[in-house]
């Protein structure tokens, strides 16, 4: 196998359009594809319980991230696997998300970033952050959602944002504003 196509590899199987064909299948695809934000949430929730400055950590990283997204998604330097076999978006999915390019996968920028805050801090086990999220990142490719480049991309490029990020501190007077707000949202007392 030559090392560009373990880049851009994909199951000889078409496991959307088997997922498709299934009504459970369906839900499968819409909860796997959506579980991962759920659980970022929950990873944030207990980093900034735990920490508040760590708010405005992830807060620069998740806009970084969303740009850099953004621009190499626009620019659409290849298309999702899941056209080039001609699938279509799947229903529950957000159309004009998947219609953008493939490069870099933002599950795993996020995820990537996620995960080196958890080791960073150490409020969450790392075992079970891999042990949730992995599975989770490998479903996108295996459906066509994103080719392996996509994820490595995502990882490299959720480190640098990580970098970039990990060592901010805010002026106490902005942590304390959002301990308040965060307090009142999550009936914290």
């Amino acid at each position: 196998m030559k090392k560009s196509n373990l880049f851009f590899w994909q199951p000889q199987f078409d496991f959307l359009r088997y997922l498709e064909k299934r009504p459970l299948g369906k839900i499968f695809i819409i909860i796997f594809n959506y579980t991962i934000w759920l659980f970022l949430f929950y990873i944030a929730f207990i980093l900034i319980k735990n920490q508040t400055n760590i708010f405005w950590q992830l807060f620069v990283a998740t806009i970084i991230g969303e740009i850099i997204e953004k621009i190499g998604k626009n620019h659409a330097i290849w298309r999702r696997p899941l056209f080039q076999r001609h699938d279509t978006t799947p229903v529950g999915l957000v159309d004009r998300w998947y219609k953008t390019g493939s490069f870099p996968s933002g599950h795993t920028i996020k995820a990537t970033y996620f995960f080196l805050f958890v080791l960073q801090y150490l409020y969450f086990n790392p075992t079970l952050f891999l042990a949730i999220s992995l599975p989770l990142l490998i479903f996108r490719v295996v459906v066509g959602f994103h080719y392996p480049i996509d994820m490595l991309g995502g990882l490299i490029l959720g480190f640098i944002i990580w970098l970039m990020s990990h060592q901010i501190i805010a002026p106490a007077s902005w942590t304390q504003i959002i301990q308040v707000i965060f307090n009142a949202v999550f009936f914290i007392k």
